[in-house]
């Protein structure tokens, strides 16, 4: 419709309360939430509020602000010749930001479109900010579609802000200008600042997650005994232990749903540790800060011990007494089962947050004895999560790996199902039972089964019809087996080209995982202290060197970063591995590269310099993969580095 015939169906609606067909449904459902409002059209401006209130609402929404600001920026100089102006308002429609055209930002105020203006529709009528928060969708209003008269001078394209962690509705980028300066794409370019500023909201979580991380990280050593919760700025439970939520359950709190601190969500952070107090009596509180941001707190929980039996004990200890007592800042996360041998239980370091999650959930599986699918990259710990699931599901019987790429075809069925004596030429004299029958009662671990023959998949998928093993030669029996299967290879790719069954996939993964690799978890210096306790009991390593070593890209994820803390040991005469122990074994480059990081001088060679000096320290030194990586030619690199090529 053009604005002679919309102007027509809106004298028509507030003349008759009529709709023409005519009118676009987000338009004709604003009009009737206008009149449900009892606004009138001749409202000549929206409200404004006071000084003090504008500058609440701006406090209370300042990491929106913050998400913003680089957009509001740069629309000074891109709609300043468009002739509008880019407006950021909170959840109920109040302008807390302006930018663009000032000679817009002055017209606007005749109708208060300006800081301190309520846009809400129930405030002012139709318009872009108050259908976006009331449909909660991306809108578009030009002219006289607007409810109220003096408005109707005005276009504007609105798209609702939300927080990208939950959902929540947290604001309004807007577009807006006089009705001349109508532009189509005056939505897509909102819609894309939306999307902008909701990037840089998950950005800023992320950090706040990761110095949450830290702090906790850095100071968990205070609380080796307590059982200690992570809460984000959102109330939400960023980290806790089985044994810390069965504490929060004993204080009379819901865990099974929604964390029950979200409500903090809506608490001033200053105010947190008297809320924190009412739900959790018992505990004691650590707020995190950003500057003057608060980021989220770490919940300590001083549940009292009762002795072993005691009716109603909760069973909450400390670290592993197995693990050196100190200097680790971490605590051994995820305790397993112990295990029918020696009741020793399986050393697997959980403390990042998603291999947390990871963990808990194959323990789950593993007791109902779920086959388990591992992916990860070499070395990522796939076969120690296996023994881990293993450890979890209470089993009495072995745990038995099998490397399906080692397996010789002509010999497949007689090394899975055993044979009887005198079976074939060459069987040993009384035969073998077999991996399967030594993994009765057990786990079956079928390691590298991305690379398994062909031949061996069919006689897999018939085991796992009935579990049922024939020996060469032999009777049938029945087995009980608890499947756990891991691979670093591109299944999907290899169900294409045909060389897996897809079949035995959907077999193998009722529950399928992905291990991180190393340098994307955050718990590197638990899970190094935890190998070198392992390597050599007698040795320790310094924070520093932790923190140099922590810098290394780690291709071979966990097992390089155990063959390597091995040389270290071998290098150390007084028991301590320190930074310059390392920088002995991998190169004085990082050691530089970290403990000088590169100044933005504003200098483009300066920065590109930088960037190529630390992926060089990161390939050890290796000139040709730090071409490979970063697209350009050795040379580049000799040039960086100061040095002629050879």
């Amino acid at each position: 419709m053009d604005q002679r015939d919309v102007r027509a169906a809106w004298q028509k609606f507030v003349e008759r309360g009529t709709l023409s067909g005519d009118v676009r449904s987000t338009v004709a459902a604003s009009w009737q939430r206008s009149r449900q409002h009892s606004v009138t059209v001749d409202r000549a401006k929206a409200p404004l509020v006071a000084e003090a209130e504008l500058f609440r609402q701006r406090a209370k929404h300042a990491a929106l602000r913050q998400a913003a600001r680089c957009a509001l920026q740069n629309s000074r100089t891109f709609l300043s010749d468009a002739g509008s102006i880019m407006i950021l308002t909170d959840p109920t429609g109040l302008i807390i930001d302006t930018q663009g055209d000032a000679r817009v930002i002055d017209a606007g105020r005749a109708v208060h479109l300006e800081h301190g203006g309520r846009w809400s529709e129930a405030d002012i009528g139709t318009n872009a900010i108050g259908a976006a928060l009331a449909d909660s969708c991306p809108v578009q209003i030009h002219g006289a579609e607007h409810f109220c008269t003096e408005v109707q001078r005005w276009t504007c394209a609105a798209v609702p802000v939300h927080d990208p962690s939950d959902g929540e509705l947290l604001g309004v980028v807007d577009i807006s200008g006089p009705a001349s300066t109508f532009n189509p794409q005056s939505l897509a370019l909102a819609v894309a600042v939306g999307h902008h500023v909701e990037s840089v909201l998950a950005q800023l979580a992320r950090q706040d997650k990761e110095q949450l991380l830290c702090d906790f990280i850095a100071k968990r050593a205070s609380w080796a005994t307590e059982e200690c919760i992570l809460l984000d700025r959102r109330g939400a439970i960023l980290h806790a232990t089985e044994r810390g939520l069965r504490a929060m359950k004993d204080n009379g709190l819901n865990t099974d749903g929604d964390a029950p601190t979200r409500f903090l969500k809506t608490v001033a952070f200053e105010d947190w540790p008297a809320k924190l107090k009412e739900i959790l009596p018992h505990a004691s509180f650590e707020l995190v800060k950003n500057g003057s941001t608060g980021v989220g707190a770490i919940v300590v929980m001083h549940t009292r011990r009762r002795a072993p039996g005691e009716r109603g004990a909760v069973a909450i200890r400390g670290r592993d007494a197995a693990l050196p007592a100190a200097p680790s800042h971490h605590a051994q996360a995820s305790q397993p089962p112990a295990t029918s041998a020696g009741n020793k239980r399986p050393r697997f370091v959980a403390e990042d947050p998603n291999v947390l999650a990871i963990v808990r959930r194959v323990e789950s599986a593993a007791a109902r004895k779920m086959p388990i699918l591992i992916r990860g990259e070499t070395g990522t710990g796939k076969e120690q999560l296996a023994r881990h699931a293993h450890a979890a599901s209470r089993r009495s019987g072995a745990f038995v790996a099998v490397n399906c790429a080692a397996l010789p075809d002509s010999l497949i069925e007689a090394e899975l199902f055993g044979y009887a004596d005198g079976a074939f030429t060459g069987a040993r004299s009384g035969g073998a039972i077999g991996l399967v029958k030594e993994a009765d009662g057990g786990t079956l671990f079928l390691d590298e089964i991305g690379d398994m023959p062909v031949a061996l998949q069919g006689v897999l998928l018939r085991l796992l019809d009935d579990w049922t093993v024939r020996p060469v030669g032999g009777s049938a029996f029945k087995v009980d087996v608890f499947l756990v299967s891991a691979t670093n290879a591109a299944l999907d790719k290899a169900i294409a080209e045909g060389r897996f069954r897809s079949d035995l996939l959907y077999r193998l993964n009722t529950l399928e995982v992905r291990l991180p690799r190393l340098r994307e978890r955050c718990d590197f210096d638990a899970i190094a202290r935890q190998l070198l306790h392992k390597i050599d009991p007698g040795c320790d390593i310094t924070a520093e060197a932790l923190a140099r070593l922590a810098s290394n890209h780690w291709h071979g994820n966990i097992r390089e970063l155990g063959n390597m803390l091995a040389r270290l040991t071998l290098g150390v005469s007084n028991g301590l591995i320190d930074e310059a122990c390392v920088d002995a074994m991998i190169g004085h480059v990082i050691g530089q590269v970290i403990a000088r990081p590169p100044q933005d001088t504003g200098s483009l060679h300066d920065v590109q310099r930088a960037r190529i000096l630390m992926v060089y320290a990161e390939t050890n030194g290796n000139v040709s993969e730090t071409a490979r990586r970063l697209g350009v030619s050795r040379n580049t690199i000799y040039r960086a580095l100061g040095q002629p090529r050879p």
